[in-house]
Parts: C-alpha cells; sequence; structure tokens
C-alpha cells in the first residue's frame, strides 16, 4: 500500500457504501420527507421567514442547498477511495448516480416523487465539491512513511 491507503485502509470504501445506501434509502423510497407547513421542516422554515436575517432561506434555497449537501460525502468518499489520479471519477459516478435516482423517480416512483434537472445540476455538483475537497486533502497530507527497515543478523 501506499500513499494515503496506507493511512486509511477501506475506511473510505466501507463508509462510502453505506452512504450509498443512505442516498438510496432517501432519494429510492416512494414516500418523501414530511414537507408539509406543520411538518418539522415546515415549522424550521417558518422560523427563518420570520426573521429579517433568514427570510431568504426559502423552501426551495434549502432544498437545493441539501440535495448539494447530500452529495458531497459521496463525491468525498469515492474521491479518496480511488486516490490522487482517478479522484475525477467520484465526480463522475456522482453524476451517472444521480441520473439513475432521477431516472428512477421519474418512472418507477413518478407518482410520489418529481425527477428535476435543478437536482441533478445540484446533486452533481456536490458530488464534484466533495471529489475536489478529497484531492486537497490528499494533496496536502504527506505519504506516509513505509517502517524503517532494520538490518537483522542472520547466525
Amino acid at each position: 500500500m501506499t500513499g494515503h491507503r496506507q493511512r486509511v485502509g477501506n475506511v473510505p470504501l466501507v463508509l462510502l457504501i453505506f452512504y450509498t445506501l443512505f442516498i438510496a434509502f432517501m432519494t429510492l423510497t416512494p414516500q418523501q420527507l414530511d414537507t408539509s407547513p406543520e411538518g418539522p421542516i415546515g415549522r424550521v422554515l417558518d422560523f427563518f421567514a420570520s426573521h429579517r436575517l433568514t427570510e431568504w432561506l426559502t423552501y426551495g434555497r434549502v432544498e437545493k442547498l441539501a440535495n448539494v449537501a447530500m452529495f458531497v460525502p459521496f463525491g468525498f468518499l469515492l474521491a479518496f477511495h480511488l486516490g490522487r489520479r482517478r479522484w475525477w471519477i467520484g465526480w463522475a459516478v456522482g453524476a451517472a448516480f444521480t441520473c439513475v435516482i432521477e431516472g428512477t423517480q421519474a418512472t418507477l416512483l413518478s407518482p410520489t416523487r418529481y425527477a428535476t434537472v435543478s437536482d441533478l445540476i445540484t446533486n452533481t455538483l456536490g458530488a464534484g465539491i466533495g471529489a475536489v475537497l478529497a484531492l486537497v486533502l490528499m494533496v496536502l497530507l504527506p505519504p506516509r512513511e513505509g517502517p524503517e527497515s532494520t538490518d537483522r543478523v542472520v547466525r
């Protein structure tokens, strides 16, 4: 093993698997989060709307920010697992994954879910941000030195 692989082993891969299952649960189930005005999200948005500093935080903006934020860890973990040379694959796979999600929402889940180009763009942006952050971290972290060789005398 070399570089960041020695330092972290398979941790990014294991986290990526669990995080991918989380994204699938959040996006590929028939029911959406409770978005009614009486639900927790509605109450928080009402609170933000009632204050001058946060009145700009509408449901549409929160949804877009949440889509970006949900895919940042995905792009980060995949890029970090793949390493410096293939970091960009985290971004590309994030885009492909969101295409699969939006396609499934548009076809199989169309009675309860809505596929949008906006979701495709924001999810891909999030995966790209995560992949770039992983690249920056891998560049900043110096490679770990291997164990020092010791001279052994055979008697």
